[in-house]
């Protein structure tokens, strides 16, 4: 079963990250040379994480940390990529060897790619990354393994509920006391809905996010969705009333409540973009991560609201994380070079105050959100001196995530599967798709039809 953990929202930080570092321990070969010697190997690196060129602000940041970084380093090159993690295709173009230098996908993904020898052992440099001993241990079990290293976290999450307060108003709900219930969110949907003429809740179930929200929510219903035997064989563990019910709640609000909306067949990128345009009252998602994309597109920053992940009695959230990874084919100088990168934008910022302190300022001055609540990658302290940092320069309103806040202090924070998540979540989409198009589905056929197949994935894992 899964092992559940518990941890304390600590801090609000910035999303974008700033910091100087050291130049690269790297040498080339050759005979010792006055002029030469101890002089780092030139190298060029590809990075995941550039913002798309529509995200103005945040690019301009980011393209000003490679140009500082690359002052700071002029033996590296950086050449990033804003093509994103997706699902169908990442493990192709790994496979292939089109995949960049640095990796940032999803907690879901290291324990595939390690098993596949597609990442590199980071243990020889991390040593060199100050502050490496305070990440958080819930994250990092995942990334270690022997005493190799093969991942740093870049950020964490938990799910809550995003809602739009100037909808709830206008249906005449108070937008400071968001549904904690599932029984809530029906009747907030269908009150929404009938009101506006909205989307009452928006839902996705495509490129794997039908099978990641029906986890999410069934860990709400004290359910799991695989299962460890005696013999550390692992099976399907989700054809139970945890997960019909969430499917039974779905089919009710599509199809009797009419508050699901027809768009049913999109992704979050799809649902991001309808909510900012004011069409959707309620969805799920974390929402610090949602929260950069919403302003990007224009989104009222008065209008969102965060609050606590909907229940059914578990008290519990779905938690993950982003983490950055190196490529198996990366050479030694290519690996220092990364871990530099990563500990530049992404770790060094979170405890080098005066750095953190700056990147606020310029953050706040281009238009940038500064001060998202979000689940800390270091200790609960050093995330309040960063608090204290940043704090002159929180453009955020804060008191709109209270709701969310509040409750995390409450549940259990649940991982998503640990073995083989993405093609778990993939032979679930069609069940979530079927409910959402068909008031006819057979919700026990689908879930047992879906149990076999991914017990045949699991299998094949095992194997």
């Amino acid at each position: 079963m899964h092992q559940r953990t518990r941890r304390l929202l600590a801090a609000l930080i910035t999303v974008p990250l700033l910091a100087g570092t050291a130049a690269c321990s790297s040498t080339s070969g050759g005979d010792p040379d006055p002029t030469t010697a101890g002089e780092p190997e030139d190298v060029t690196i590809t990075i995941m994480g550039k913002p798309a060129a529509t995200n103005t602000a945040a690019l301009a940041l980011f393209e000003r940390q490679v140009e500082e970084f690359q002052e700071a380093n002029p033996h590296i090159t950086i050449e990033a990529s804003d093509v994103p993690w997706d699902a169908k295709t990442f493990a192709t173009r790994l496979a292939g060897g089109s995949a960049p230098t640095l990796l940032r996908v999803p907690l879901t993904e290291p324990p595939a790619l390690i098993e596949r020898g597609q990442v590199a052992d980071l243990s020889d440099v991390t040593g060199e990354i100050e502050g490496f001993d305070e990440l958080n241990p819930r994250v990092m079990q995942f990334l270690e393994r022997d005493g190799a290293v093969y991942g740093i976290p870049e950020k964490s999450y938990a799910f809550g509920l995003v809602y739009n307060r100037d909808l709830f108003e206008q249906a005449g709900l108070d937008p400071d006391s968001p549904p904690t219930t599932w029984d809530e969110v029906r009747d907030y949907a269908a009150q929404i809905s009938e009101k506006t003429g909205k989307t009452g809740f928006g839902e996705i179930s495509t490129n794997n996010s039908g099978g990641w929200h029906l986890t999410g929510y069934t860990y709400t219903n004290g359910g799991s969705m695989i299962e460890q035997a005696e013999d550390d064989t692992w099976s399907a563990s989700f054809d139970d009333d945890a997960a019909r019910d969430v499917l039974e709640l779905w089919k009710q609000m599509r199809w009797e409540d009419d508050s699901l909306g027809d768009n049913v067949l999109g992704k979050q990128e799809d649902l991001v973009a309808d909510f900012t345009a004011g069409n959707v009252g309620m969805w799920v998602s974390a929402p610090p991560d949602v929260y950069p994309n919403y302003i990007a597109q224009g989104g009222d920053p008065e209008a969102f609201g965060a609050g606590p992940m909907p229940q059914g009695g578990a008290d519990a959230t779905l938690a993950g994380a982003t983490v950055l990874m190196v490529s198996a084919t990366a050479t030694q100088a290519e690996k220092e070079a990364a871990v530099k990168w990563i500990e530049y934008r992404a770790l060094r910022p979170n405890y080098d105050f005066d750095v953190a302190a700056e990147t606020a300022e310029a953050s706040a001055a281009d238009g940038l959100p500064v001060g998202v609540p979000v689940l800390p990658i270091f200790s609960d302290e050093t995330y309040a001196a960063y608090r204290d940092a940043i704090d002159e320069f929180v453009n955020v309103p804060v008191e709109n995530f209270a709701p969310y806040v509040a409750s995390l202090s409450e549940f259990e924070y649940v991982p998503e599967p640990v073995v083989a998540s993405q093609e778990i979540y993939a032979a679930l989409d069609p069940v979530v798709q079927a409910v959402l198009t068909d008031p006819n589905a057979d919700i026990d056929a689908l879930l047992a039809d879906a149990e076999s197949r991914v017990d045949t994935i699991l299998a094949q894992h095992a194997s």
